[in-house]
């Protein structure tokens, strides 16, 4: 259970010694719109309609402030354009200004292949010329209604013919059902629904209710096929738990504005998206399907600019959104489904069928699906759909005739193909959507065997094939399958064999270095959501040494991203779990104690901290001896707290001896004794012998270059360790320009909220302080100390330093009243 990527600690706000890749930027705005002469107000018009429709634009009329360079304001908004308008007059043509920005951007677009485009609306009665001769133009010539305008305007814009109908910017829904039938009624009474203005909340929820395998899905997936084209944009999220539906929010934030892409918190990102849709005069469509519960909803919802349509079990929702409860399908409906889907013509044998699945869409479409693929009767299939439905167990959270067809269902693909029971038995501990498909093929050692399996259990519509937000193969089946399956194992007394595989293969396959390579991120980010699956099924207070180190690993994968509160239970489920299976002196425990240690320094629960990482000590102590490396890291880390509650006398020692031990047995350029060095050089500024803290500062920076790559995290945080130093000793121009790279590089990685990146804000602020530079260092100080209280909370030493930072400032301005309520409204006396 040893995570060598939890090594690292944090220190003072002072001289953070926490060990921080960078991701490309593309097109940060989605138009330019660029104008001549007195055409302000038409830009500011074409601006704010394309912002009404959940586009970014830039108008220099907006977005360049007083006393900013206009010119390299204009330089930076045209490198980072997707498209170019033009407002076209005859000032337009006859303007060097203008013709420099056309033909800057037309060299980029060339580069571009075809991502980027050129569009021309005209203002005038004057014929494109010269560039923009062969370039097909949308005209605001003469019209004056402002609908009129506006549909030309993002027509244009869109790259439509003036008369087509818009399309939303993102459509992000299920493949459309061909089998769809006998819900109009449902639709309509939906669709009015969602366009009611009568409803009290700032935005339209409307919520389908009813039974498993009733349809509510369907019903969803159909309406947003059918009347997409309504809103600005439509976004389906998975909502079966709060972790699940984040990650789909921040998803769509990265499509809806690049930036929100590069965020690495995956709550601020959401909530970034959520606020851009706010924004959004034309509403926005958002489907959040299964909610379990209100409470996953909790403020992850707009406050304007869409309309939600949830799908939930759940029903009572009395003032918090419209319900419309969802029935079973009408007999003729259910008979035209069946036949459909089962590709022929027997009325008769379909209404027996029907009336025996209890009409429910679900069970008809896998009758069907079986029907089909099998050759057998609708009467055949009732035959034996009748003794399985009276073998289906009581109470379950599905009819039993949903039971019962899945249990068809996956007879009639093991008779195919053997190994899709094991594929589906594994899949079920898993979450329903997105699951890598290389998670699972993993479990079947023949290649020919598990493409069988795929299609065996693809062609019965047990899984259906996607794909990850990064293109990778997938594979998704609706919870009931799951639950179905898992029933199938319960009575096979196969649940414990196949939950251990489960773990084997997550252990396997989750990255054990999430703490601090962000180019694990991604992958760990995919894998997350079937961790905490497999979690809530598996009874808590249970579990192998194997489950423990899978919770640890995803723990610190969230403990490296800055979501404390989410880590902190992973780490406590692991160390108690691998505590009952191991026995509470096994050395492969020190690792998980020194981790959540790790947390609670991170959250300056030092007391707490400071008894785990002497437990984790003292048990690698006398399991390895005192010269092993595990100890020397613990040892570190302990010394680390020491100094950062400035117990130096105690902490010196002990990195002397940690470092001892990693020079003898790794080497003095090992990635550890780097580590070591800058914990030592940490404690050489605290106590202000400068000359050594540079030089071990330096070694330790050159360490981690060589070994890490200058993307590393922990190269921006020793380039800020010595930029402190240099800004401490007034070596401000060099100081300055190491917190700025120490700056990039983090908020590239980690993400602008990111409690790290904070710490760097606030060092380069004391600098901006200590020069003089106090409005520059005001609006750093100020950030930090939002994005502190978010991360840390108000109890954390770091945020009453920045507290006590921005006050000090203002009150260097003669802003005492500012100084004094700032401190009062943060409880600080």
């Amino acid at each position: 259970m040893t995570d060598p990527s939890v090594r690292g600690s944090s220190g003072s706000s002072g001289g953070k010694n926490t060990e921080s890749t960078s991701i490309g930027v593309g097109p940060s705005t989605d138009y330019f719109v660029s104008r001549r002469g007195a055409d302000a107000l038409i830009a500011q018009e074409v601006a704010q309609v394309l912002i009404d429709a959940g586009y970014t634009a830039f108008v220099q009329d907006f977005d360049i402030p007083y006393t900013a360079n206009f010119l390299a304001a204009i330089h930076r908004a045209l490198k980072h354009c997707r498209h170019f308008i033009v407002l076209l007059t005859k000032d337009y043509d006859a303007s060097d200004f203008t013709l420099a920005e056309l033909t800057n951007f037309l060299a980029a677009a060339a580069r571009a292949g075809g991502e980027r485009r050129l569009v021309v609306l005209r203002l005038e009665d004057v014929a494109p010329e010269g560039l923009l001769a062969g370039v097909v133009y949308g005209d605001l010539v003469g019209i004056t209604d402002p609908e009129e305008r506006k549909g030309r305007i993002l027509a244009a814009a869109e790259g439509h013919p003036p008369t087509a109908a818009r399309r939303p910017k993102i459509f992000n829904v299920p493949q459309r059902d061909l089998n769809f039938t006998g819900r109009e009624s449902r639709l309509s009474k939906l669709h009015q629904l969602l366009m009611s203005t009568e409803q009290t909340p700032a935005i339209t929820q409307v919520a389908i209710c009813g039974l498993g395998g009733i349809g509510k899905t369907s019903l969803a997936a159909e309406y947003a096929q059918r009347h997409g084209g309504e809103y600005a944009g439509v976004w389906w999220a998975p909502a079966e738990s709060r972790t699940v539906l984040l990650a789909s929010l921040a998803a769509l934030a990265g499509r809806l504005d690049l930036r929100f892409a590069e965020e690495a918190d995956q709550e601020k990102a959401a909530h970034a998206g959520l606020a851009y849709l706010a924004r959004s005069a034309v509403p926005y469509l958002l489907i959040y399907d299964n909610v379990e519960s209100p409470d996953v909803l909790n403020n992850l919802l707009p406050s304007a600019g869409a309309r939600v349509l949830l799908t939930t079990r759940w029903t009572d929702w009395s003032g918090r959104a419209a319900e419309m409860e969802l029935d079973a399908l009408g007999c003729e409906a259910a008979v035209d489904l069946l036949q459909k889907r089962a590709g022929r013509v027997d009325e008769p044998g379909a209404a027996r069928l029907a009336e025996s699945l209890g009409y429910l869409p679900l069970a008809l479409d896998h009758a069907g699906a079986y029907c089909r693929l099998s050759g057998v009767s609708f009467d055949a299939y009732r035959e034996k759909i009748d003794a399985y439905i009276s073998k289906s167990p009581k109470g379950a959270a599905y009819p039993a005739s949903v039971a019962a067809t899945f249990g068809l269902a996956i007879d009639k693909a093991v008779i195919e193909q053997p190994a899709a029971e094991t594929m589906l038995g594994f899949c079920a501990f898993l979450a329903p959507e997105a699951i890598p498909l290389d998670l699972i093929t993993g479990e079947i050692s023949d290649e020919d065997e598990c493409a069988e399996a795929l299609i065996a259990l693809t062609a019965v519509s047990l899984i259906q094939h996607s794909k990850l937000d990064g293109g990778e193969p997938a594979i998704s089946l609706h919870r009931l399958v799951q639950a179905a399956m898992r029933g199938r194992l319960t009575v096979r007394a196969e649940i414990a064999a196949t939950v251990e595989r489960v773990i084997r293969r997550l252990v396997g396959t989750f990255p054990k270095t999430g703490y601090r390579e962000t180019s694990t991120w991604p992958r760990c980010a995919a894998l997350l959501p079937h961790v905490l699956a497999l979690r809530e099924l598996i009874h808590q207070g249970s579990g192998s040494a194997e489950l423990a180190e899978l919770l640890n690993n995803a723990g610190s994968y969230l403990h490296g991203r800055g979501r404390y509160g989410e880590a902190e239970p992973l780490y406590k489920e692991a160390l108690a779990i691998g505590e009952k299976s191991l026995g509470r002196e096994h050395p492969d425990l020190a690792a998980g104690r020194n981790n959540l240690a790790l947390l609670y320094s991170n959250t300056g629960r030092y007391s707490e901290a400071e008894s785990l990482f002497q437990e984790a000590l003292a048990v690698s102590e006398k399991s390895f001896g005192r010269e092993h490396t595990d100890v020397a890291i613990w040892l570190n880390n302990l010394a680390n707290l020491y100094s950062e509650t400035g117990r130096y006398a105690e902490a010196e020692p002990l990195f002397k001896e940690a470092l001892a031990i990693g020079e003898k047995s790794l080497g003095r350029q090992h990635p550890y004794v780097g580590t070591w060095l800058n914990s030592m050089a940490n404690l050489y500024y605290a106590s202000g012998r400068y000359a050594e803290a540079e030089t071990l500062f330096q070694e330790a920076l050159a360490i981690a270059e060589k070994c890490l790559g200058k993307e590393h995290p922990d190269v921006a945080s020793r380039l800020n360790n010595l930029a402190n130093l240099y800004s401490e000793t007034g070596r401000y121009t060099e100081a300055e320009a190491l917190f700025k790279e120490a700056l990039a590089a983090s908020e590239k990685n980690l993400g602008r909220e990111h409690p790290e990146v904070a710490t760097w804000l606030n060092n380069l602020a004391n600098l901006y302080y200590a020069s003089g530079r106090y409005s520059e260092a005001e609006t750093l100080f100020r950030e930090a100390l939002d994005i502190g209280q978010k991360s840390l909370g108000r109890e954390h030493p770091d945020f009453e330093t920045y507290l006590v930072n921005l006050s000090c400032l203002l009150g260097k301005l003669g802003r005492y009243e500012e100084a004094e309520a700032l401190r009062r409204t943060h409880g600080l006396g």
